[in-house]
């Protein structure tokens, strides 16, 4: 995995909590079959301008962006919390969160394919 540099996430955060790549690999998995659904109910909520939902997705979705290293989503995320917790909704920032949760996805994808020995 030290040969790709990725931009948006650190994959030896969550090798070092899986252990081992088989770990690594399912957790992988899972915030890519588990993510994308907490964003569409962050946007969602977004929308609504619904201040307890925007805080809920984002606290469960910056959770699931920490373990894998996603250092810059979760800080995002953090700041969508805290103003959600304030009952204010952070209008500029929501145009970023896409392109960044989409370059996320991308590089968990990838790191998959990295961690993966090759035959």
């Amino acid at each position: 995995m030290s040969a790709y540099r990725y931009q948006s996430i650190d994959p030896t955060v969550l090798m070092e909590a899986a252990g081992d790549r088989g770990t690594f690999i399912t957790l992988s998995h899972t915030f890519l079959e588990h993510a994308p659904g907490l964003f569409a109910r962050l946007e969602q909520a977004f929308a609504r301008r619904d201040f307890a939902a925007i805080t809920a997705s984002s606290h469960a979705l910056k959770g699931m962006a920490m373990l894998i290293g996603a250092g810059g989503l979760s800080a995002e995320l953090q700041r969508h919390e805290a103003a959600a917790r304030q009952g204010c909704a952070l209008e500029a920032a929501q145009a970023d969160l896409a392109p960044l949760f989409a370059l996320v996805m991308r590089e968990v994808t990838q790191s998959i394919v990295r961690a993966v020995p090759q035959q």
